[in-house]
């Protein structure tokens, strides 16, 4: 089985980190192919996904798949059932105040050759969404603060 191991440092905290990526709801920031995603009973997620299939016309995909967050280990672990076995985890650890380590590590039956240029699209993606200026979008948990705050200042009095 095919395991694939990433790191890359985020300039925010592992708290800031960890809030964003444990919503199964976020996951269509910031995994490229995944459209959709509704957390339904317990850790069961519905997701809807846009896949390639090499020598195939572009797909679209749904599935169940699971969604576990552990607060206390700041780890966020995900899989599908099927064929490839899929299944994966995010692990966050501080690099001081405003900083952490992101690494992501997928484990996977398919050896598809798209594989590594998915999960560097994924972290790249991660980085630029929790660094992004925070009042430019409401999913990022600084940037549900910074909204709210805009919006009193904003409302006449």
């Amino acid at each position: 089985m095919p395991t694939y191991t990433r790191e890359t440092r985020l300039p925010v905290t592992e708290d800031v980190a960890y809030a964003y990526l444990s919503k199964a709801s976020n996951l269509p920031t910031y995994f490229p192919r995944i459209t959709k995603a509704r957390q339904t009973d317990g850790d069961a997620v519905e997701t809807t996904a846009v896949i390639d299939p090499p020598g195939e016309a572009e797909q679209t995909v749904r599935g169940t798949a699971w969604f576990h967050t552990d607060e206390s280990s700041k780890k966020v672990t995900w899989g599908a059932e099927g064929p490839h076995d899929y299944h994966g985890e995010l692990d966050f650890d501080s690099d001081g105040d405003q900083a952490c380590t992101l690494t992501f590590t997928l484990h996977t039956e398919s050896d598809h050759p798209g594989i590594d240029g998915s999960i560097d699209e994924t972290l790249d993606t991660i980085r630029h969404r929790l660094t992004e200026p925070p009042a430019a979008k409401t999913d990022h948990p600084t940037g549900e603060a910074q909204a709210a705050e805009n919006a009193e200042r904003e409302s006449p009095a």
